[in-house]
């Protein structure tokens, strides 16, 4: 394993070179910045999707901005994080954000957590990072008892490598929409509901129901059947 102390250069190198292998040379702590489209699908979730007794489990929650976003909705609020570092730094966020009790460090396979525990689980821009995606899905189910909403970058020519990989080297794979689709039809008792946030990179975003060429970003809502 390579530490996260090397240059950061050296490191988005390796992860070009050996794509997957070290996903912990990754730390959003190396360029701390908010990204729009991520903020307006926390927003998305918050606001579609959450009511004001859940408890809500946010999966890789990055610099914790999104945990503010979602903390206005919810009764009880948890993150994890395979980054930590950022896990280290976000502690000060707890008795900072409303509702906010835990952050924990996961291996990026299990979520430490036992079935049902949370009624909602968040995932955005995450799995484009995980080299077991399906396995991470299924677990975000395991411990979610009603649904799992989860936003992933629509895969654009402009971010998108003559070779069909990513341009951004910590992202394994991004998705078009038929394909993230097929991938998430395989999931059993769960109904889908799509949401397109489309703009500019930079935003303003609006949500649609349709993809379309202004599509930045994939949120789906995976909502279990009783």
């Amino acid at each position: 394993m390579f530490p996260t102390y090397l240059n950061r250069q050296f490191r988005k190198l390796i992860a070009r070179l050996f794509p997957g292998r070290f996903p912990r040379l990754y730390s959003t702590t190396d360029e701390p910045k908010q990204v729009p489209v991520q903020i307006a699908a926390y927003q998305l979730a918050r606001d579609q999707y959450l009511l004001g007794g859940d408890r809500l489990l946010d999966v890789g929650f990055g610099l914790g901005y999104g945990l503010e976003i979602l903390s206005t909705k919810v009764a009880y609020l948890a993150g994890v994080d395979i980054d930590a570092k950022a896990v280290a730094l976000s502690q000060n966020l707890i008795g900072t954000i409303p509702g906010l009790q835990e952050l924990r460090t996961y291996d990026g396979r299990s979520l430490p957590y036992q079935r049902a525990a949370f009624d909602v689980v968040t995932c955005v821009d995450v799995i484009e990072h995980v080299p077991d995606y399906s396995g991470l899905l299924k677990e975000m189910l395991r411990v979610a008892a009603r649904q799992v909403f989860v936003s992933t970058p629509n895969r654009r020519p402009e971010y998108t490598s003559p070779n069909g990989k990513p341009k951004n080297p910590w992202h394994l794979r991004e998705w078009t929409f038929d394909e993230f689709d097929s991938i998430l039809h395989e999931l059993p008792d769960i109904r889908i509901e799509w949401n397109f946030l489309d703009g500019p990179w930079k935003g303003p975003f609006q949500t649609s129901h349709v993809v379309s060429g202004a599509t930045q970003a994939l949120a789906s809502v995976l909502i279990k059947k009783l």
